[in-house]
């Protein structure tokens, strides 16, 4: 599938070459596994998001928000000071990006917000939307990361006593990972509360040894020859060199939201233990299992993003650090529901096993070898909701919601989120100009069924249970 009309394509040619996408990249075993944080250089997963920036700058796909409300004991006072203190001891909030002949380099800027409206509305970065204006359209402005900082804030006072805070980041200065501790802080009032230690990523793992391994794991599952699109079953119509810019686009989207039931949760997770899953594992095996059932298709890939963040570095001196984990399943009409299940976990944890090499450098290697770019339409990730673990007082109520800016990339991304009181939503997002609300109503009642099912059909025949 081509998802960018002639034009588009023309267009993103253009932006490839001028943003340099044609020369080669990293080297896959010379790759740097640490950002050199004191001279302003960006980590690997920064630097494949700059050079996404650099494709289209006018685009705020990238932008991702939230908006908080803040009850009573809060005021907007102490949230401005908590929120000043945070931006100040970030070296990737206080920062704008250089291009210069060694590659793109964080510059410091200054950190200082300011009183739009003295005593009622306090800003930082540039926001041109009214002082009244919704999260939504505070979100949707692109970002120019060359004279502004990648962060944007408004913290304001509401007539009813609460306190508004509207916070838009760009990917390069941070990812949904960066949340619990910004909200922690924010939370908290300690600012240095917000930089604690990544994930149990070991950084020599990114590189050498490692990253061959997992761009062999590609080339014989991902990456391989004869993948088909999942949503239309046909193979790609594209040469190999027109695929690394035939797939790259973004259009308008929609959301559909929906509760699972939490006695249907409650049993999912019991059957996780069953067949070897963990409950993130299993909810990835049900993402592909509702594409199979949706599209009948048996052999397809999937995209999983995954935080890459190592111990030593933290979101004030790291922004971005996601990646991106390629799942190639197949499921056997004649299996049990079991064995389904198990296979596909096995390959979700086959696949994590690379998650420490950055994308980026599997597709360097991919391109350099005369691959294609990875077949794939759909996206899947099991979350959690941005006050998921983050200690609110018990008299205190804040609240936070993740604002849609109706400009997505994929055609379908499925996503399970926990909130913090351990339910669990079903997401699905999905590009207008690709797919209807009837198939987005579709796919979740698949969903539905599925999730219900599931637990008692282990020794049912796969194509009899998805029938």
């Amino acid at each position: 599938m081509s998802i960018l009309n002639d034009t588009q394509r023309e267009l993103m040619r253009r932006r490839l070459a001028a943003a340099g996408i044609d020369a080669p990249v990293e080297d896959t075993a010379s790759a740097p596994s640490e950002p050199a944080a004191a001279d302003g250089t960006l980590g690997i997963a920064e630097r494949r998001m700059w050079k996404i920036y650099e494709i289209d700058p006018t685009s705020d796909s990238h932008n991702f928000a939230v908006h908080l409300t803040f009850g009573a004991p809060y005021t907007l006072e102490r949230l401005v000071e908590s929120m000043a203190k945070l931006i100040a001891s970030s070296a990737v909030v206080g920062s704008v990006i250089d291009v210069t002949d060694d590659g793109p380099r964080r510059r410091p800027a200054p950190r200082v917000g300011r009183w739009t409206v003295p005593g009622r509305v306090w800003e930082f970065g540039d926001i041109a939307a009214d002082v009244g204006a919704s999260a939504r359209v505070v979100a949707q402005a692109p970002f120019e990361l060359t004279r502004e900082q990648p962060w944007r804030v408004r913290v304001r006072a509401l007539d009813d006593g609460t306190v508004s805070v509207i916070l838009v980041i760009h990917h390069i200065g941070g990812d949904e990972t960066i949340l619990p501790p910004v909200l922690t802080a924010l939370v908290s009032g300690r600012a240095a509360s917000w930089s604690g230690g990544g994930t149990a990523v070991d950084p020599s793992t990114r590189t050498g040894v490692h990253a061959d391994a997992a761009v062999r794991h590609a080339q014989s599952t991902w990456a391989a020859d004869g993948v088909r699109y999942p949503l239309s079953g046909e193979l790609p119509s594209t040469t190999p060199e027109e695929s690394w810019v035939s797939v790259m686009g973004e259009g308008r989207g929609a959301l559909l939201h929906r509760r699972l039931p939490d006695e249907v949760v409650a049993r999912l997770i019991g059957f996780a233990r069953t067949v070897d899953a963990t409950p993130n594992s299993l909810f990835v095996a049900v993402s592909a299992l509702t594409v199979y059932a949706v599209t009948g298709t048996t052999d397809f890939v999937i995209l999983v993003p995954a935080d890459n963040r190592a111990p030593a570095e933290t979101v004030d001196r790291v922004g971005y650090s996601g990646n991106i984990v390629p799942m190639r399943f197949t499921f056997d009409p004649a299996a049990t529901v079991g064995d389904a299940v198990r296979s596909a976990v096995a390959t979700v944890f086959e696949s994590m096993e690379h998650s420490s090499v950055d994308y980026g450098t599997i597709l360097t290697a991919l391109r350099g070898s005369g691959g294609r770019f990875p077949v794939a339409e759909i996206m899947t990730l099991v979350k959690n909701a941005p006050l998921r673990g983050v200690p609110v007082p018990d008299d205190a109520r804040v609240t936070c919601e993740t604002v849609f800016k109706d400009v997505v990339h994929y055609p379908l991304s499925i996503s399970f989120e926990f909130d913090e009181h351990d339910a669990v939503h079903l997401e699905l997002e999905y590009r207008t100009d690709v797919l209807d609300g009837a198939y987005a109503e579709q796919v979740a009642d698949v969903v539905d069924t599925l999730t219900s099912r599931l637990p008692d059909s282990a020794d049912v025949p796969l194509a009899q249970f998805v029938g």
